[in-house]
């Protein structure tokens, strides 16, 4: 099984997040390096 991973470094809306999951991207961590910034990791399995 293969992955491709997808990292985003804006604030997203709930639409957006929305978007992404009905592409197959699975949310698997949020991450606030610093104040008022946060980083979204997602992954999908690579269609074969």
């Amino acid at each position: 099984m293969k992955w491709e991973h997808l990292v985003i470094e804006e604030t997203m809306n709930s639409e957006e997040l929305s978007r992404l999951g009905a592409d197959g991207w699975e949310l698997v961590a949020v991450v606030s390096p610093g104040h008022f910034i946060l980083h979204y990791f997602f992954k999908r399995q690579v269609a074969a």
